[in-house]
């Protein structure tokens, strides 16, 4: 749903990360927290989060943006636009809210949409998601 770059580690990092890694298999040091029941309540708290209307139309709107910029030559599909949603309400449910916020979208959008645009001479220049968010207005919620 989602491309994030979290870059590399830093070299002592990588060290600590080899020395645990030669402890022994680390999966036979990993704890269940939950099961599929409240896997499940999760996946359905987060679905009960609210979007507005306006929220929606601003969500339509970005990706609408990124079907029009002179810079993607294949803008966000309606796949992306359920993904930045879903991502939204996720965001929102994590930081205790029942209600989605414009900033949860703006916040989210690059890493939600970035990897499912196709840029027009195939590689990165410039910042056309950038442009994208800062063409479309934020709704302001009463």
């Amino acid at each position: 749903m989602m491309r994030l770059s979290m870059g590399y580690p830093s070299p002592q990092d990588e060290l600590e990360l080899l020395r645990r890694r030669s402890a022994g298999p680390v999966v036979e040091r990993v704890s269940q927290v939950t099961d599929r029941a409240g896997l499940e309540r999760l996946r359905q708290a987060v679905e009960a989060v609210h979007i507005s209307d306006e929220v929606l139309d601003y969500i339509v709107r970005l990706v609408g943006v990124t079907r029009r910029h002179p810079a993607i030559a294949q803008g966000g599909s309606p796949r992306a636009t359920l993904a930045v949603a879903a991502v939204s309400r996720a965001a929102a449910f994590i930081r205790g809210r029942d209600y989605v916020l414009p900033d949860d979208v703006t916040e989210l959008f690059r890493d939600t949409v970035a990897h499912r645009l196709i840029l027009t001479d195939g590689r990165e220049t410039g910042d056309p998601v950038g442009d994208v968010l800062a063409s479309v207005r934020a709704p302001r919620l009463k």
